[in-house]
């Protein structure tokens, strides 16, 4: 199959652009949350091995004809070729936040903007602490831009690695097939390297192992490998007349295919990533590579198809645009729903397909491409220095965090006192340090044990437990299910070893209490299989049911899938009224049914566990809102309580108490 464009120069290969086609494609599956390709991910993964081909490539036959590298003209290239569509969307993504978030969400969504801007990114992301309630700053705007980061850093070293290989190999007097494989040992050297420390850093710090290029240049390594085992075939190819595919490149490309496939569709967030697992889909992208080189002349397979060019020739401004399209619609309220996600797919296509077209090409090819080298390196300077500048000092006029300007700070800080309070350690280690409200004294004692679900209905206990007959004891840990189940918990990288831990832990600590009631829960996002729910929380309700007279299980509630203090922010009234808009969410209580169905049948097999399902309270017929029908604020993110919702259903909670034993 032939591909002529006039956007296409001599030597072009349409599979390629096929190939970035397939990467693109998978990274907005998984960004929009489709379940064709939870491991869509790997996308980034495939667009590394490729830039490892292409640049080791272009730099290498610059080698063979001059004998240097002209570095200046090669960061001028990249500058003209990926700053301007760059920009642009920085500006126009800064502008939309501004305009359709409230000031707290615009604030927290947008901290990384000077970041991305200079390329440095994958930096800030590398090393920054999330706070575990801070749902905004893991949504940031700009959080794609990473793998930008990773691939200009690259192309910051990759030009003085080649030529230092180069220059070694003159001076120990080697020349063709020497000092070949002296650049491919080398480059081998970088990727056993490389891929050491990311097996390292994805066991022991996994946010460093996925966003730092060091941990990532074993991939584009790989690409660089392909690129000069099989270059230097590449002409020999081309020199010959048209002839059909061979078996090797079809099954090299199957091969790859598949690994491609199989990845996006097995892998899913729930793994220590990039770790072993970044091989796979890196060694598939190589295979498809290389089964471009064995193709016959003139024949490039199905990714070669007009269609997959197109996409794969647009790319980089999909890449650039999907993700803040996602992220504004998503703070919208359009998570989850399959219209709305389908029409922010179609405006990122249409809004990469006009920067593409305005601004991409005509400074990579067009009439803007022809400025002199130290011209573009100067004012691509000045043009990020100027956008660092404005975007940071655009930022300080925002509301700042407790700001009364933004009502949205009043509702997230309207939490229960316990999440202020020492006894819940995280992941930071698995010893059992209780909250104690009354008097040892007390004649009765009720424990609430759980995550912090289970803590945001802290608020029901001293109305509903009063001192100074009963005596409370809070035994939490943040994302620690009371499922007997071991998981992965992405921000240690790792399964939740101190969670199950802490939890045997608190068993023996109950064994030694002996509760009146145990008031158990944790989220119902966990992602458990039905039978694992079923079992691991029968497990658990059988620890607790032998320790305490009654044990009342409360299900996880439903998210509402968007900020709800932002929604509510951005629907206020003149007056100061709170106006639901769009802020309700139908259909959450069906995401979990299965959850709470697993849970009943759990609490069924014991006398002493009773099923206390409150979301029917936070979710009246159905329909979760950000504000309850008498006007309180029920979120103060997308998925915890307020507290002041809480305490305005005790006296509900209070009448479905009567029926159990519990004084």
């Amino acid at each position: 199959m032939t591909h002529t464009s006039t956007e296409h120069g001599p030597g072009f290969r349409p599979d390629l652009q096929g190939l970035r086609a397939v990467a693109i494609g998978l990274v907005i599956c998984a960004h929009a949350g489709l379940a064709i390709a939870p491991g869509g991910f790997i996308g980034v993964d495939l667009f590394f091995v490729l830039s490892g081909y292409l640049i080791t490539g272009l730099l290498r036959r610059e080698l063979a004809q001059t004998g240097r590298i002209a570095f200046m003209p090669f960061y001028a290239r990249r500058l003209r070729r990926l700053l301007p569509a760059m920009i642009l969307m920085l500006v126009v993504s800064c502008a939309a936040a501004l305009s359709l978030l409230s000031g707290v969400e615009a604030r927290a969504q947008l901290a990384s903007a000077p970041f991305a801007a200079t390329w440095t990114s994958n930096l800030y992301f590398a090393f920054i602490t999330l706070d575990y309630f801070d749902e905004l700053a893991s949504r940031d705007l700009f959080l794609h831009t990473w793998s930008l980061g990773v691939e200009e850093q690259f192309y910051l070293i990759w030009p003085a690695v080649l030529l230092l290989l180069a220059r070694v190999g003159k001076w120990r007097g080697l020349s063709g097939r020497g000092a070949h494989r002296l650049m491919l040992a080398g480059l081998a050297a970088a990727f056993v390297s490389s891929l050491a420390l990311s097996l390292y850093l994805t066991a022991n710090l996994p946010q460093a192992a996925f966003y730092l290029m060091p941990s990532r240049i074993w991939q584009l390594s790989l690409g660089a490998i392909v690129c000069l085992v099989f270059d230097d075939r590449q002409a020999a190819h081309e020199a010959r007349p048209a002839t059909p595919a061979t078996t090797a490149a079809r099954l090299a490309l199957a091969a790859g295919l598949i690994l491609i496939i199989g990845c996006s569709a097995g892998l899913d967030a729930d793994l220590a990533y990039p770790g072993f697992w970044a091989l796979l889909p890196s060694a598939g992208a190589a295979l498809v590579i290389v089964a471009g080189h064995l193709q016959g002349k003139g024949e490039y397979g199905l990714l070669a198809h007009p269609l997959l060019v197109w996409l794969g020739d647009r790319s980089y401004s999909l890449y650039l645009w999907h993700w803040p399209i996602f992220v504004l619609g998503f703070s919208l309220g359009l998570q989850g729903q399959t219209v709305p996600t389908l029409g922010l797919i179609i405006l990122a296509l249409l809004a990469a397909t006009l920067s593409y077209r305005l601004i991409e090409l005509p400074f990579w090819k067009g009439r803007y491409s022809h400025a002199g080298s130290l011209r573009v390196l100067s004012l691509a300077l000045a043009l990020m220095t100027a956008v660092v500048l404005v975007l940071y000092q655009g930022s300080r006029q925002l509301p700042p965090a407790g700001s009364t300007a933004d009502l949205s700070n009043q509702w997230r800080s309207d939490a229960p006192i316990i999440y202020s309070m020492p006894c819940d350690a995280w992941y930071s280690h698995a010893r059992v340090e209780p909250c104690v409200f009354g008097s040892d004294t007390a004649a009765r004692t009720v424990v609430i044990l759980g995550d912090s679900i289970a803590m945001q209905w802290f608020s029901i206990i001293p109305a509903l437990f009063p001192e100074p007959r009963w005596r409370t004891i809070v035994l939490s840990k943040s994302s620690c299910a009371m499922v007997d189940e071991d998981y992965y918990y992405p921000p240690i990288g790792k399964i939740y070893r101190v969670c199950t831990d802490w939890r045997n832990a608190v068993f023996d600590e109950l064994d030694r209490i002996r509760p009146d009631v145990i008031i158990v829960g944790s989220a119902a996002s966990y992602r458990f299989s039905e039978q694992q729910w079923l079992e691991g929380s029968a497990r658990v309700l059988a620890r607790l049911a032998k320790a305490a007279r009654t044990v009342l299980l409360i299900p996880g509630t439903p998210g509402l899938g968007f900020d709800g203090p932002g929604c509510l922010a951005r629907q206020l009234a003149p007056d100061g009224r709170l106006e639901r808009g769009p802020c309700l969410a139908r259909h959450r209580l069906k995401n979990i049914a299965a959850v709470s169905r697993s849970l009943a049948l759990a609490a069924s097999r014991f006398p002493n566990v009773h099923l206390l399902d409150l979301n029917d309270l936070v979710c009246p017929d159905g329909v979760c809102s950000a504000v309850s029908d008498q006007g309180v604020v029920a979120f103060r993110d997308s998925n915890h309580l307020t507290d002041s919702f809480v305490r305005a259903q005790i006296p509900l909670i209070r009448e479905r108490l009567r029926g159990f034993e519990l004084d």
